[in-house]
Parts: C-alpha cells; sequence; structure tokens
C-alpha cells in the first residue's frame, strides 16, 4: 500500500517536512493544470513510505499537518493524476469552479453529501481517505477529530477515468455553499464569543431565508438580534 499527505497550506510545514523526511519525494497539486500559475499556493502531495519519522509527527500532531492522507495500491503519477482532475468541477449545469478539497473543513462537508456512488467516482484510485478536522459548527465546540473514509472500488478503477468530468451534485453544491455560510457565521461569532453559536446559526438561517445575503447586513443582523435576546 502507498501513502501519501495532501498538505493544503505546505508553506507553513515545509521547513519541518523536509527536516523529517529522508529523500523527501514531493509534487505540487496544481502544476501542469490551468493553475500552474499558482503553483507557490498549490498544496502539496508528499509521499510516505519510508518515512516512519514524518508519519509519526503527522499522527501525534494532525492540526498542524492540515490536509489529506490517502492510501491507494497505484503509484504516485495515477493518484496524483486523479486529485488534479478532482480540482475541476462543473455545478448548476453551466458553470465552472476549483473544489479546495484538500482543506480539511471543506472535505468535512464536501464528502459527507457523497452518496456511495459517488464515494466510488471521486476516490477513484483512493482506498482510504482520512483527515483531521470538523465542520464550523463542530469546530465550534471544540470537537475536531479523524474522519476515515472507504473506497470498496478503488481496485476496480482505471488511469483513463480521470478524463471524466466532476460535476457536483445538488447536495454537494448545498454542503459547500452551508461551509462558505457558516465560515462566515464562525468567523462573526469568534469575535461575538458571548454569543451561542447555535443560536447564532439560527439567526443566520433566517437571514438568508428573509433574503439578506449581503455579508454586512447580515452582520448587522445577528448583532441586534443577538443582543436583543440578551436584555
Amino acid at each position: 500500500m502507498n501513502t501519501w499527505i495532501l498538505l493544503e497550506r505546505p508553506a507553513a510545514q515545509l521547513e519541518t517536512l523536509y527536516r523529517l523526511a529522508t529523500h523527501a519525494d514531493t509534487q505540487k497539486l496544481f502544476t501542469g493544470t490551468s493553475l500552474g500559475g499558482f503553483a507557490e499556493h498549490s498544496p502539496l502531495l508528499a509521499r510516505l513510505n519510508n518515512q516512519p519519522t514524518l508519519t509519526q509527527a503527522i499522527e501525534q500532531t494532525p492540526a498542524q499537518w492540515p490536509g489529506l492522507l490517502i492510501e491507494s495500491t497505484c503509484d504516485t503519477p495515477s493518484v496524483l493524476a486523479h486529485l488534479r482532475q478532482m480540482l475541476f468541477v462543473n455545478f448548476d449545469q453551466q458553470r465552472k469552479g476549483v473544489l479546495r478539497y484538500s482543506n480539511p473543513t471543506v472535505a468535512s462537508y464536501f464528502f459527507a453529501a457523497c452518496t456511495a456512488q459517488d464515494l466510488s467516482l471521486w476516490l477513484g484510485p483512493i482506498k482510504s481517505l482520512r483527515w483531521f478536522g470538523a465542520t464550523w459548527a463542530t469546530q465550534a465546540t471544540g470537537e475536531a477529530g479523524w474522519q476515515r473514509l472507504n473506497n470498496l472500488h478503488a481496485n476496480d478503477w482505471r488511469i483513463e477515468r480521470t478524463h471524466r468530468a466532476m460535476v457536483l451534485s445538488v447536495a454537494q453544491e448545498e454542503a459547500l455553499t452551508r461551509q462558505r455560510n457558516e465560515q462566515f457565521l464562525f468567523h462573526w461569532w469568534q469575535q461575538h464569543p458571548r454569543h451561542s453559536f447555535a443560536h447564532a446559526h439560527e439567526l443566520l438561517e433566517q437571514a438568508l431565508t428573509q433574503g439578506i445575503d449581503d455579508s454586512d447586513a447580515i452582520s448587522d443582523y445577528l448583532s441586534t438580534h443577538c443582543a436583543q435576546v440578551q436584555l
């Protein structure tokens, strides 16, 4: 079994990675794609085979190594090709975007919205996927932990399948929208920690239902209604 970590923010861990690894084998995810011009911001795929010191550091302090732990019987080029394919998605019929699935928080929303059939397509050659993280709501309670997905169909995958267009389902689109909304709420709540995150979440849903979608207007709505509760 081959193992890798796909680091979401490699710059912060790069010095430690090369200090702990012996002859580090790394690849920038954006290289060779239309995002190649942003290579300095690219997630980094680092192979963990025969790297016990680095692997131990990741397992013991996972919050310091944000990203995805990947297991596959396939080689690095095959896995890398599929990971690059997953970057570019079609949604809302004709729109296209980049999916930052390597972010553990995004992964906690996106992969939770996948059906068993979806996982077979999205994980492709990946037999096991793990990350340390949680949704914004769970992070607000301080309960982030390890998440794991297993792909029972990994052995059926073939390299030519990387040429398929990746299309978001309605459930996946909704999950990513919820992630963006709750990210905004989490950052607001950090500035107003006296208020309940759960109650603030209810108020956010109320605001969106009323058609309030401007960030400043939502902040004012939350502040006003949370203050009324305290009175």
